[in-house]
């Protein structure tokens, strides 16, 4: 009787135990698995790198996906909060890949807990984040936590401690200032080979080129603003260089002295061109002071041409003659009436 005694009370003793660990758990939150460490210190983050993330959260099997939801916006909010730049999608290009991956496996319980008649299940939820440099693909960091939970819901404490871990290990900030090291250092020596100075005097039709190249890979890069003034300058001095060359090209001292009618020629085009250029009134009076004489030798010129046609014809009719009696005849016929 003793011994029945004995075992009745130590069941209920067990029962007990087992309600009052039960109890902890609530209706709708999950229990921490590290009740006894000490709280984080949220207050104490370092500074968020200055690099774009994109947060991108997997489950590792079935049971994780009623928790996806929740550590995705809970993850996002803290991250965001604490001063990373997130995007909301890698179309985006960030700088930084956070893989989430969520797993959990449903916790042995001698009791089940029914709530409204269904049967509450208990979770063990490890969260692995690995934080991947998404130019090279390669990884720069990696935070673990986990929970115990139900119902999908998450213990922020466990999303907290994956941004303390980001925090004292440095190695996301380290990363992000090497990279604006090396791209600064990329832009600084594409700006030095584009040249904006010869740009600027615009002497050649790719004096501006190294410039265009500068503007297209950064177009709102530290000398952005400077290679736009450079290109409008150029393409200003690069005007002013044609018009130059073009009236160069002209000869206006021949035309002002022909020996050709056509030695205007340059002139002419140089005034289609440029009507109201700097040199437009120097080659009108080139014009207007050579027509006379310009159109002397187009009579000249034009008399040789025809007596040179003239005799051209005559050879050719003496040719188609030349076997003929009545030689003379035929061939004055032929100059009457195909030389004149």
């Amino acid at each position: 009787m003793a011994r029945f005694s004995s075992i009745r009370t130590f069941a209920f003793v067990s029962f007990l135990g087992a309600a009052s660990i039960t109890s902890g758990w609530g209706c709708g939150g999950g229990a921490s698995a590290g009740k006894d460490e000490a709280p984080l210190d949220m207050s104490s983050l370092a500074p968020a790198p200055d690099a774009t993330v994109f947060v991108q959260v997997t489950a590792g099997s079935a049971e994780a996906e009623p928790f996806l939801a929740n550590v995705k916006t809970q993850l996002t909010s803290a991250m965001s909060g604490a001063g990373y730049k997130l995007v909301e999608s890698a179309e985006a290009k960030p700088d930084i890949l956070a893989k989430v991956t969520v797993n959990a496996t449903q916790e042995q319980s001698f009791f089940q807990v029914q709530v409204n008649g269904q049967v509450q299940a208990s979770y063990s939820v490890k969260i692995a984040a690995s934080f991947v440099s998404a130019a090279e693909a390669a990884v720069i960091d990696q935070a673990t936590s986990d929970f115990s939970g139900k119902d999908g819901a998450v213990e922020q404490k466990a999303i907290d401690k994956l941004l303390v871990h980001l925090s004292k290990s440095g190695k996301l900030t380290a990363w992000a200032h090497a990279a604006r090291s090396k791209v600064e250092g990329a832009e600084a020596d594409l700006w030095k080979a584009a040249n904006a100075d010869g740009c600027k005097a615009g002497k050649t039709a790719t004096a501006c080129d190294g410039v265009k190249a500068y503007l297209e890979k950064y177009p709102s890069g530290k000398h952005a603003a400077d290679g736009r003034q450079a290109m409008q300058d150029g393409e200003v001095a690069m005007k002013a260089a044609q018009e130059e060359d073009m009236w160069k090209a002209a000869a206006v001292d021949q035309c002002k002295k022909p020996t050709k009618s056509y030695d205007c020629k340059g002139v002419e085009d140089y005034l289609a061109k440029y009507p109201t250029g700097g040199h437009a009134a120097e080659a009108k009076d080139a014009m207007k002071a050579s027509e006379k004489a310009r159109e002397g030798l187009k009579k000249v010129e034009d008399a040789k041409k025809k007596a040179a046609s003239r005799e051209d014809c005559i050879k050719e009719c003496r040719r188609a003659y030349e076997t003929y009696a009545a030689f003379e005849i035929l061939v004055n016929r032929c100059v009457q009436t195909e030389c004149q």
